[in-house]
């Protein structure tokens, strides 16, 4: 009888363990702040942009984004903000109307844009010391033409 119920806690107690670590896993990790590329561990298919900075405001349900891009065309800045329960919103995108959502997917944030055609669908996901991102950018053309950069970004002091 006292096995069985040393069988059983210890049985409980790793349903327990297992739980608390998957839930450890799975935790939103919030993009507050403002994140720089470093284009010395960056990866771009086809050449990019020679900067980018992301500024992201995120509180709770809701997320704003400032996207600043230096290129060889000129400097651009892109203003948006998203929910973070996936659903889609209409906004303004460089001129076009884009449909943008927004969701958690077991490591990291999903961003994606949709508009004329054209898909924008980046992965952020934070490192474990809260000090990069990793964004995996995939890119894809009405001819159905993919391309896939991944892009390091730095957090930077705030003053």
């Amino acid at each position: 009888m006292k096995q069985r119920i040393s069988v059983l806690l210890i049985s409980a107690l790793t349903v327990c363990l297992l739980a608390a670590f998957t839930a450890a896993q799975t935790k939103q990790s919030n993009l507050t702040g403002i994140w720089k590329m470093n284009a010395d561990k960056s990866q771009f298919e086809r050449g990019g942009p020679s900067g980018i900075t992301l500024k992201f405001d995120h509180k709770d349900n809701s997320l704003a984004e400032t996207m600043m891009l230096v290129t060889d065309g000129g400097d651009r800045t892109v203003d948006l903000k998203y929910t973070t329960d996936g659903k889609e919103s209409s906004q303004d995108l460089m001129g076009s109307v884009a449909q943008t959502a927004v969701k958690w997917e077991t490591d990291g944030w999903l961003i994606e844009w949709k508009a004329e055609g054209r898909s924008f669908i980046r992965k952020l996901t934070l490192s474990a010391d809260g000090k990069s991102i990793t964004m995996v950018v995939k890119q894809a053309s009405p001819d159905g033409e993919t391309v896939t950069d991944t892009v390091i970004l730095e957090k930077q002091e705030t003053k």
